[in-house]
C-alpha cells in the first residue's frame, strides 16, 4: 500500500489518481492526519501495510513565509523530521517532493543535484531543512526536487495567465527569471515509476521539463497554445519586463534551470519538452476547469 500525504493538493491528487489507474493499492491523507504530530502518523498506520509513503505535503505560500516563519519550519522541516522518522521506523521508503529554491539563483549553467545549496528565503531555507531531516533520519528515500510547477488540481501560472491574457488589453511578464516548467504528470509519472520498479536508487534527483525558458517566454508558449485550443480567445499583447516591476516579500532564484542528467541516467526516465507537457495539458483543459 502507498500512503500519499496531502493528498488533496494539486500534485496530491494527480498523483492519487495516477497511482489508482495503475492499479496500485493506494492510500491518502491531508489535514485530517496532522504532519505535525508524530503520534497521529503513527497511529495512522497501525492497521495498515503500508510499503511506501510518498509526502505532497508543504507549506508553499513562497511571500508569506517571510513572515509566518514559524510555520513554514513546523510544516517543511518538523513534519517532514517525523515522516522520516517514521518511515525508517517502518523501514520503508520516503519519496519526498522538494524545490529549485534551495539554490541562490547565481549559477549559469543547470543545476545538478551535487550543485551548493544556498536558499535566498524563507521558503527555500525551511525546504533544505526538510530535506536535511530526512538525510539524518532515514536512509530509503528519494528527495525530488522540481520547479514551476502546474496541474489541473489547483491554481498556477498557467491557469492564473489564461485568465488573464482573457481579461487585459496588455501584460507584462518578468524575463529575468529562468527555470523549467513542471506539468504534475511528469513528476507523478515519475513517482510511479519508481514506485513500481521497486526502485532502491536512493538520493536526491531534480525533475523539471526539459528545456529552459523565462517566465515571459513560459507565458507566450501558453497564449500560442492556448489560442490555439480556444482557450484564450482575445488578442492580448504581452510584453516582457525585469522582476524589479513586480516587487515581492521573497526574492526569487533568477536562474533555477534543474538538470536531468542523473534522473535520466540513473533512474531511466524520460523527460518531455516542457512545450509538449503543456501541449497535452490543455488538450484536457476546459474553460470550466480553470481555477
Amino acid at each position: 500500500m502507498i500512503w500519499i500525504i496531502g493528498n488533496k493538493g494539486m500534485l496530491g491528487q494527480d498523483l492519487e489518481k495516477e497511482l489508482q489507474e495503475a492499479g496500485l493499492e493506494v492510500v491518502g491523507t491531508d489535514r485530517d492526519v496532522s504532519i505535525l504530530e508524530a503520534e497521529s502518523l503513527a497511529a495512522f498506520t497501525k492497521d495498515k501495510r503500508i510499503e511506501w509513503i510518498v509526502n505532497c505535503s508543504a507549506y508553499t505560500a513562497v511571500d508569506r513565509a517571510e513572515e509566518d516563519v514559524e510555520a513554514a519550519y513546523a510544516i517543511n522541516r518538523d513534519g517532514v523530521g517525523h515522516i522520516a522518522s517514521l518511515a525508517a521506523s517502518l523501514d520503508i521508503p520516503l519519496i519526498h517532493m522538494s524545490t529549485d529554491y534551495v539554490f541562490d539563483g547565481k549559477s549559469s549553467i543547470p543545476l545538478n543535484e551535487d550543485a551548493g545549496v544556498a536558499p535566498i528565503g524563507v521558503y527555500g531555507a525551511s525546504k533544505l531543512a526538510g530535506e536535511e531531516a530526512i538525510r539524518s533520519t532515514c536512509k530509503r528515500f528519494f528527495i525530488l526536487r522540481t520547479a514551476w510547477l502546474y496541474g489541473q488540481y489547483g491554481p498556477n501560472f498557467v491557469y492564473t495567465m489564461i485568465k488573464l491574457m482573457n481579461k487585459l488589453d496588455t501584460l507584462k511578464v518578468v524575463d529575468d527569471q529562468i527555470g523549467s516548467p513542471t506539468w504534475t504528470r511528469d513528476l507523478t509519472g515519475l513517482i510511479k515509476t519508481i514506485v513500481e520498479t521497486g526502485s532502491k536508487e536512493y538520493g536526491t534527483f531534480h525533475i523539471s521539463g526539459e528545456g529552459q525558458c523565462s517566465w515571459f517566454d513560459f507565458a507566450s508558449e501558453i497564449f500560442r497554445q492556448a489560442g490555439e485550443y480556444g482557450l484564450v480567445q482575445s488578442s492580448c499583447s504581452l510584453t516582457p519586463c525585469s522582476s524589479s516591476e513586480f516587487p515581492s516579500a521573497a526574492e526569487r532564484p533568477a536562474f533555477s534551470l534543474l538538470s536531468k542528467d542523473k534522473v535520466k541516467s540513473v533512474l531511466g526516465y524520460h523527460v518531455p519538452r516542457w512545450q509538449d507537457s503543456l501541449n497535452t495539458f490543455l488538450k484536457g483543459v476546459n474553460a470550466d476547469d480553470i481555477i
